[in-house]
């Protein structure tokens, strides 16, 4: 036999791979989650603690399981309202426990997330995308409840604030998924597309892993979320290093004195630039000067002229003298191009 056909006798074992990929995907749903939750003022998502995804708020906690479905089919109640053999609880057995220790001064939701459509008895939701079990028929919500009272041992059975939540991500390629949505969302928060997308995402994707894969338990709460948590700050903070914070004054400056002048007016004024450029540098004077002009521009603007060579000329006759000797009349006109071209751009002095 060759190596082929003894390999090829070998039983395989996919249970690691599967693992993996489920992994994965708890950890790409979270991380489009912490997206959906941007406009929010402030949260903290929690990876692979109490559950597989947790949202913390100041008065809310949410709590999501990850399941998927590899076979396409509805994912039935009876399948995960089925108690494991070794443990004895079922998927939404265990989902119910979290939501049961809630008390009034903490709201709590709880919530099955698959990308297979939920099917109970005959009926198949399969046009919902957020299913609230207590928005469901009496007689199904019966049965619910009859299934945890009998798995729970519990009279009080509460399915408010228990949902289950279909997700369209493609598991084939989630990967795409989700620096699609990255960029997009960058977008809208930054106002501007992201500088080296690919490595924003594996930024993002590290950190979330990284949090994930912390094994050791905390039972101080600030050191939990240091080691499990990303808070919207962190997230923020994240997304600011990829800004694009290219200084579009400079060729904006150029481009003007490109259009306006004569070839040796050009010459002269370009000169200009580039020494103002390379003093701007070092010279604590040229950076206070920008400061103090680009204040002036911001406190002013409603009573400065309409036209871009108006303004300059205000400038000059507020500005002009006040440069030291060094700088020539023309450096000095061209630094406050320079400036006003940044201002336009928005960037502050």
């Amino acid at each position: 036999m060759g190596v082929i056909s003894v390999y090829n006798s070998i039983p395989y074992d996919l249970s690691g791979a599967a693992s993996k990929n489920r992994f994965r995907l708890e950890m790409l749903w979270g991380i489009s989650k912490m997206f959906d939750l941007y406009d929010k003022p402030d949260f903290c998502v929690v990876f692979d603690y109490k559950c597989d995804i947790e949202i913390h708020f100041d008065d809310t906690l949410e709590f999501y399981q990850i399941k998927t479905h590899k076979v396409q089919s509805p994912y039935k109640f009876t399948v995960i309202s089925k108690p494991d053999k070794n443990t004895g609880k079922s998927i939404i057995g265990r989902l119910y426990l979290l939501k049961n220790i809630s008390d009034q001064q903490v709201s709590m939701k709880v919530a099955l997330v698959s990308n297979a459509f939920f099917q109970i008895d005959k009926k198949v939701y399969s046009d919902v995308e957020v299913l609230k079990f207590s928005d469901l028929d009496e007689a199904t919500q019966k049965k619910i409840c009859d299934a945890l009272k009998t798995e729970l041992q519990q009279d009080d059975i509460d399915i408010s604030n228990v949902h289950y939540i279909y997700t369209s991500m493609n598991l084939l390629d989630p990967e795409n998924d989700i620096k699609g949505k990255i960029a997009g969302c960058f977008e809208k928060i930054k106002n501007c597309e992201p500088i080296k997308p690919n490595a924003l995402y594996r930024l993002i994707r590290d950190t979330v892993d990284a949090k994930a894969c912390y094994e050791l338990k905390s039972d101080d709460y600030d050191e939990l979320i240091l080691h499990k948590g990303i808070t919207k700050a962190q997230l923020d903070m994240m997304l600011n290093q990829y800004v694009d914070n290219t200084d579009n004054g400079v060729k904006q400056a150029q481009e003007y004195i490109e259009s306006k002048y004569s070839v040796k007016e050009r010459r002269k004024l370009k000169t200009a630039l580039v020494h103002i450029l390379e003093a701007s540098v070092r010279s604590n004077e040229l950076k206070n000067k920008e400061r103090e002009i680009s204040s002036y521009i911001d406190s002013n603007i409603e009573n400065l002229p309409e036209e871009f060579e108006e303004i300059i000329d205000v400038l000059l006759q507020n500005f002009g003298d006040s440069f030291s000797v060094e700088y020539t009349r023309e450096q000095i006109y061209v630094f406050l191009i320079l400036i006003l071209k940044r201002w336009e751009d928005g960037r502050n002095a």
